[in-house]
């Protein structure tokens, strides 16, 4: 019976969240919370469909604009968590994903364009570990 509870809850948080995301979708794209650095990370307008193509798909886990509580998701601390391998890390994970910590395998879902352009608002997100 617990089980059940969870299980029902879980899935109405997970509605939630994902109403919330299609609704944001048809949002104009802005480059407000961006840092100065992103003109310096790439194309603007790449930038700016990066950070739409993650909202409209990574935020149910890691918060819209990657902006999340919870340590082990927070996508703003993945060049200080891996340095100069944050490229190859991200696109691994993403691609063969990490099932046993919930993240799910996204390779046959997303092609190498599609990452790489989240990578790049990524990259103009980047901030020191708190």
């Amino acid at each position: 019976m617990a089980t059940t509870s969870y299980t029902n809850l879980m899935a109405s948080m997970i509605a939630l969240l994902c109403t919330a995301c299609l609704a944001n979708a048809g949002e104009k794209t802005t480059t407000a919370g961006l840092s100065p650095s992103a003109a310096q990370a790439g194309d603007s307008a790449r930038v700016k469909e990066g950070r739409s193509l993650f909202n409209q798909t990574c935020a149910h886990c890691h918060g819209p604009d990657a902006a999340t509580g919870l340590p082990e998701r927070n996508l703003r601390h993945l060049r200080v968590r891996y340095g100069a391998d944050m490229h190859d890390v991200f696109t691994s994970t993403v691609m063969n994903g990490r099932p046993d910590k919930g993240m799910p395998v996204w390779g046959e879902v997303l092609d190498s364009k599609t990452i790489d352009t989240i990578y790049s608002f990524l990259e103009t997100i980047q901030e020191d570990a708190q």
